[in-house]
């Protein structure tokens, strides 16, 4: 088969691209010509950073993995970072939201909130005061699938640990601008 016009013609050198595929390719060409790229990974800043926490924290945990991902290295010495974060608390609540006409539960309300604040070594205030952040996510409830549901909150509060470490980890490189 051919793309040229006529029947048996061949034309030696370069062959032409139908025009619907041609014109398919327009929108990603549009978008790389625009400076669009994924998010990915957020940028801290900081060469150097220490991450404690009080208590167990499944956020810490997931904002070193990101850390540790990128360019930015990880400290066990707090003193030895150019900055220190700290996670303050981290809180999970699980509460009713909805409930049917019969008086039974429809709808979950997940909260997971973290506190936490940045202290950079040799300044008396710390860089990023004590703040509090949030997500929440609704899930359904089904009294004939409770192992499922079960898997799905978790999942939930995965995405959620993941949205507040990078959240957390977007408002250091911020304030590292700043500075």
């Amino acid at each position: 088969m051919s793309w040229c016009k006529g029947e048996g013609s061949r034309v030696k050198g370069k062959r032409k691209l139908p025009l619907p595929f041609t014109l398919s390719l327009l929108p990603l060409f549009l978008l790389f010509s625009c400076g669009f790229q994924l998010r990915g990974d957020p940028e801290v800043g900081i060469r150097t950073i220490s991450v404690t926490q009080v208590g167990a924290s499944q956020v810490a945990a997931e904002i070193r993995r990101t850390v540790s991902a990128g360019k930015t290295k990880l400290m066990a010495v707090p003193g030895e970072a150019e900055a220190q974060l700290r996670i303050l608390g981290e809180t999970r609540e699980k509460t009713v939201f909805t409930l049917t006409g019969a008086g039974r539960v429809y709808e979950y309300q997940l909260r997971l909130a973290v506190r936490y604040q940045l202290t950079v070594p040799g300044r008396e205030e710390p860089a990023i005061a004590p703040t509090e952040i949030e997500a929440r996510r609704l899930i359904t409830y089904v009294e004939s699938a409770p192992i499922a549901k079960e898997a799905e909150e978790q999942l939930l509060y995965k995405d959620m640990q993941v949205d507040l470490a990078r959240q957390i980890l977007r408002h250091i490189a911020a304030v590292k601008r700043e500075m």
